[in-house]
């Protein structure tokens, strides 16, 4: 049995203890201390990290994770220590204190949760930056919102989080939530006005100690929602890295940092006018260049730029002028080149065939419309026919 000095002082970073067991586990070895301050996974919080040194020689060895076996801490190591060896642990304690951060700010939003809509956390993740909670009801916006707003109120408040270890009659007179029914002892985690929780983890013992609570994410999720937040240190990273962002747009945009959706809104309705702008444009070059090869032969079209509706439009266009075959490519020897190819009354299906073989193409469509791409350069596409259509006008656009 491993004694929990964490329990005893969370904020403990260096102990010493004794090597109980010893065994292998793949390239890693799992050894069992006579006490332990690495906290074991468990409850969404993961296992501590840090280090170990043998006292008596003064190798020090890795510490990847902690896990729980029945009553022992196990850690998982780099390196064996014989049994007997005394041992000094010490933590990653920037590791620790982010989950503690975290933790406790996470039961604070899900107390708060509980107490005004009589939601349960059904989930619960934490990963290396952020942790994910599955709740059992629907939040609107607007009242997430002003739960983190009460969330932060409660930080700065700096209220005690206090634990109990009470016994299951002691337990049955208070109010707390829990995710299933206990037994034995039960340890119960408080923090005032916002939560009264069953919790085996680790936590900050006043709630200014969390930092910043930030809510990042939220979507639907089986008949609930799932939120995605994070605090302290990791909400700080998080939003230094928004800030930045925020900052190089404002930059770019000429415009103040508060006023950037803003100047992103107008650059969007500008760009949009002048896509509008240039659409019209197009539809006139195709209309001019329709006029001028009316009644002409077999054609073959080289433009840039164009959309595969806007290649469509130019094929269909050329076609009402001629009873000949329109061949339209657009793109470039670097990208490839989108096709559209029509002849009125014609069969191209053959030659649609032959070019996607040989250009290393793929498309399909009706005998006398097909559009597609292919991966050639444009020396290539104009062989191809000019050995078939012997008479072929070629234009550039």
């Amino acid at each position: 049995m491993t004694e929990r000095l964490y329990y005893e002082d969370v904020y403990m970073t260096e102990f010493d203890a004794a090597v109980l067991g010893c065994t292998k586990e793949g390239e890693q070895w799992r050894i069992i201390p006579d006490r332990s301050a690495f906290y074991p996974e468990g409850g969404g919080q993961s296992g501590d990290r840090g280090s170990l040194t043998v006292l008596s020689s003064g190798e020090e060895i890795e510490v990847s994770d902690t896990r729980e076996d029945g009553d022992d801490v196990v850690l998982i190591c780099s390196a064996p220590v014989a049994d007997g060896e005394k041992i000094r642990g010490k933590l990653n304690w920037e590791y620790r204190f982010d989950r503690m951060q975290n933790h406790s700010g996470e039961h604070i939003i899900s107390g708060l949760i509980h107490n005004r809509f009589g939601y349960s956390n059904v989930g619960f993740h934490m990963s290396s930056d952020r942790m994910t909670i599955d709740l059992d009801g629907e939040i609107p916006d607007d009242a997430l919102a002003e739960i983190e707003q009460a969330a932060n109120e409660i930080v700065w408040k700096n209220v005690p989080i206090r634990t109990d270890l009470l016994s299951e009659e002691e337990a049955e007179q208070i109010d707390y939530r829990s995710k299933k029914k206990l037994q034995g002892e039960i340890r119960i985690v408080s923090i005032p006005g916002a939560d009264v929780c069953a919790c085996c983890g680790t936590h900050v013992s006043h709630t200014g100690e969390i930092g910043i609570i930030r809510i990042i994410s939220h979507v639907r999720f089986k008949g609930g929602v799932r939120m995605e937040m994070m605090c302290g240190r990791w909400a700080y990273r998080y939003m230094t890295q928004l800030f930045g962002q925020n900052h190089q747009v404002s930059v770019l945009l000429s415009s103040k940092m508060h006023e950037t959706a803003r100047a992103v809104r107008k650059l969007l309705d500008d760009q949009s006018m002048l896509k509008g702008q240039l659409i019209g444009m197009r539809y006139d070059q195709i209309e001019r260049k329709a006029e001028e090869l009316r009644g002409c032969g077999n054609v073959l079209i080289f433009v840039r730029d164009y959309t595969p509706v806007l290649l469509q439009k130019l094929t269909a266009r050329i076609m009402e002028q001629t009873s000949s075959a329109v061949f339209s490519f657009s793109g470039s020897d670097e990208v490839g080149y989108k096709y559209a190819v029509g002849q009125a009354g014609g069969n191209l299906k053959e030659t649609v065939q032959a070019v996607n073989s040989e250009l290393s193409g793929r498309g399909g469509g009706k005998p006398f419309f097909q559009q597609g791409s292919v991966q050639a350069d444009r020396k290539r596409i104009e062989l191809f026919f000019n050995e078939r259509y012997k008479d072929i006008l070629i234009v550039d656009m």
